[in-house]
């Protein structure tokens, strides 16, 4: 069999992915409580203080939960809800 570069065995994705790459304002509040909250639990444990240990859980709980509320806001990752995917097709950018 001739190999001519055209065949493959994957399937491209339907439409272009956003062009934010994940870089959104919910994306990075994520990202840096996430960060502060384990530097936090990490310096608890070092420390061996419980106070410690359960600020910087709060603060890792309300990152996620402030990143949530941002991206129902619409500062996160837009979603494609005109066009969803069907029952047997990828959902490429979820």
């Amino acid at each position: 069999m001739v190999q001519d570069g055209t065949s493959r065995d994957y399937d491209l994705p339907p439409v272009a992915p956003f062009h934010n790459e994940g870089k959104t304002v919910a994306g990075w509040v994520m990202f840096w409580g996430v960060c502060l909250g384990a530097v936090v639990v990490a310096l608890a444990i070092v420390l061996w203080e419980t106070w410690i240990l359960i600020v910087g859980v709060a603060v890792l709980v309300l990152a996620l939960v402030a990143s949530k509320v941002l991206s129902v806001m619409g500062m996160g990752q837009p979603r494609n809800r005109d066009n969803p995917p069907q029952g047997g097709e990828h959902n490429w950018y979820a």
